[in-house]
């Protein structure tokens, strides 16, 4: 798998528990537990995912363990994530080898465009939000029961051939009605993640997806499911996710978790070649 492949997985999959906070106690930010389980339909594998969230408005950490860290551009036994610009920035740690590496997932489809002269075309897309009234209660809270549909369909031009891929995805998600706060660990499943990576070629499918998500409560899911289809080349790879929180509570937030550490220096991109290294620490 190439880099660029490895970021795109990395972009679909690991995004998943990235969104933002607003916080409820002053002083206090919400944090919390989360599980996520992926599976490809006609594989064995299964990706098993758990980490902590937290965060505020502006800056979000997450650290993680489990398979899921397989398909980080950072190779570790564990994910240290700084997210900001509302999941546009993602910063990895790698504490083994005092290094950072900063991706955008807005950047990787024109990354790949610019190197290997490709070409993307849009059509087809669409994106709605349905509420289907009262879900379960989760974790003592009651929840509101959301459904999510996006699709597109995309032309590929690269080396003299061309590929048609499709792409849907069907989500439910199930906000907590009681909880005056906003910390949505499971944002991919809603399509955010496909805003960031399409978002600047697709302006179409970026406005329908703003649209759409405008209709979701500014709230937290306490547990999502997605079914993602992808058929290109006339194979189809359907790819399920669980994704649920397992405990949340108000913190004191340590300023310093948001921090890239002094000591660490950039890393160099893998497959970049000389110069291809991440960007310098925010401010």
């Amino acid at each position: 798998m190439s880099f660029h492949q490895r970021l795109f997985a990395c972009a679909l999959v690991a995004l998943a528990p990235l969104s933002t906070v607003v916080a409820q106690n002053t002083g206090k930010t919400l944090a919390m537990d989360f599980r996520t389980t992926i599976s490809v339909q006609g594989t064995p594998d299964t990706t098993v995912m758990l980490g902590h969230a937290v965060g505020s408005t502006d800056k979000m950490r997450l650290d993680v363990t489990g398979a899921a860290a397989k398909v980080s551009p950072v190779i570790a036994d564990s994910i240290s994530m700084i997210v900001t610009d509302s999941g546009k920035t993602i910063t990895y740690l790698d504490a083994k080898k005092n290094q950072y590496l900063r991706v955008r997932p807005s950047e990787i489809v024109s990354q790949a465009q610019q190197m290997s002269g490709m070409t993307m075309n849009f059509s087809g897309t669409d994106a709605k939000v349905d509420n289907l009234g009262a879900g379960p209660s989760i974790l003592g809270h009651p929840t509101t029961h959301y459904r999510m549909t996006t699709g597109m369909t995309m032309s590929v031009n690269a080396m003299g051939q061309q590929q048609t891929v499709k792409i849907a995805s069907t989500s439910d998600s199930y906000y907590a009605d009681d909880i005056k706060g906003s910390l949505n660990p499971f944002a991919s499943l809603s399509g955010s993640d496909m805003a960031n990576m399409f978002g600047a070629g697709n302006a179409d499918f970026a406005q329908k997806l703003k649209t759409a998500q405008a209709k979701l409560p500014k709230g937290t899911p306490l547990r999502a499911a997605s079914t993602a289809t992808i058929i290109a080349q006339g194979q189809t790879r359907i790819t399920n996710t669980q994704a649920e929180v397992t405990a949340l509570k108000w913190v004191n937030a340590d300023p310093k978790a948001f921090e890239i550490p002094a000591s660490y220096t950039a890393a160099e991109v893998p497959g970049m070649g000389a110069g291809g290294t991440a960007s310098a620490p925010p401010k």
